[in-house]
């Protein structure tokens, strides 16, 4: 069985957390959307130009992790991965 690919999307450079999160969040089902904690997510850069946001539920279990995936002048990609 193949699993489903990342969910994608693009935003202007040096967007704002809170935009790259609403992005995030048009990528997941209502019930996934609801039960989405932005105070129990993370955001982490684990190297210089990286960006990775694991969106969790209040009981801190994963919903997606999303990763900035490419960057050019105008705009920065995004993959967003859900749990399964």
């Amino acid at each position: 069985m193949n699993k489903p690919g990342p969910s994608k999307f693009s935003v202007q450079a040096f967007a704002t957390d809170d935009l790259i999160w609403d992005k995030i969040l048009e990528t997941l089902s209502q019930k996934e959307r609801e039960e989405a904690d932005k105070s129990e997510s993370e955001i982490n850069e684990p190297y210089m130009g990286g960006k990775e946001i694991i969106v969790r539920r209040k009981d801190k279990t994963n919903i997606a992790f999303a990763s900035l995936s490419e960057t050019n002048d105008n705009n920065d990609k995004w993959a967003v991965y859900r749990e399964k």
